[in-house]
């Protein structure tokens, strides 16, 4: 079974360090492209290329599980608009979507993300 971690790439360090700590227990691991060294024409196109590249991460994935922790914003368990369109792309794979914190209510797109029949994860058990 192989998990895609995804999140914030502000974060990128502890999703790398997240998805080293599964792969100690023996998961297989996927983690996002980072573009951010790339050249490209302008951010735009990074960005496009960002989102293809996940897009066929997340279809050779089994499962993702979202790092959203970590407070931003004022907003605890953050869930940006990236993240979210990978959690919409993984709901329309049909692949489950696992969580290590409860999103705060107040993102503007919180219905949608309940709809998604997200998994919180046991957080007694932390990375």
């Amino acid at each position: 079974m192989t998990t895609c971690v995804i999140g914030s790439l502000r974060e990128l360090e502890r999703i790398k360090d997240i998805s080293e700590s599964l792969k100690t227990m023996g998961h297989k691991v996927m983690l996002p492209l980072d573009l951010s060294g790339a050249r490209f024409a302008d951010r735009f196109q990074a960005k496009h290329e960002f989102m293809r590249g996940m897009y066929e991460q997340i279809k050779q994935c089994d499962s993702i599980l979202v790092v959203n922790d970590l407070e931003r914003n004022g907003l605890k368990g953050y869930i940006g608009p990236n993240t979210f369109l990978q959690m919409g792309m993984a709901l329309s794979l049909g692949k489950p979507i696992f969580a290590l914190a409860k999103w705060d209510p107040r993102l503007p797109y919180d219905e949608e993300l309940q709809a998604m029949g997200v998994e919180m994860l046991d957080l007694q058990r932390r990375f």
